[in-house]
């Protein structure tokens, strides 16, 4: 029977260029979505362990591959908040205090919360 020499190639049948093959596929997708920064940089890492026996004869190897990706940029956004009818707390996306030009009086919903001494 041949030997087969143990490397990157062919330990564990191929495994550590699978399982690299597979991080990079992650960070390229991570690198193409527009929510990462392009800026960040992304690690793909490959460990290999290997614990040999008391004889020093027979070793076991353990592959790991992982990737660090860009991360997802933060998203900002304004929020008011006031109360509604039942008097609870609430928190709401369009400004309460300035009304579209198109909304009706008895269509607001929520009331602005006015700071202590009754200022906006």
């Amino acid at each position: 029977m041949q030997e087969t020499i143990v490397t990157l190639n062919t330990i564990a049948n191929g495994a550590a260029v699978e399982l690299f093959d597979r991080e990079l596929q992650r960070v390229i997708q991570n690198i193409a979505d527009p929510n990462t920064s392009a800026k960040a940089r992304r690690e793909i890492h490959i460990k290999v362990t290997i614990l040999p026996d008391e004889e020093r004869s027979i070793g076991y190897a353990r592959i790991e591959c992982a990737s660090k990706l860009g991360d997802i940029k933060p998203v900002q956004t304004v929020m008011y908040f006031g109360r509604n009818k039942e008097n609870k707390l609430v928190a709401v996306a369009n400004n309460i205090i300035q009304p579209s030009m198109f909304d009706q009086p008895e269509n607001q919903n929520v009331t602005p919360i006015r700071a202590l001494g009754g200022a906006q």
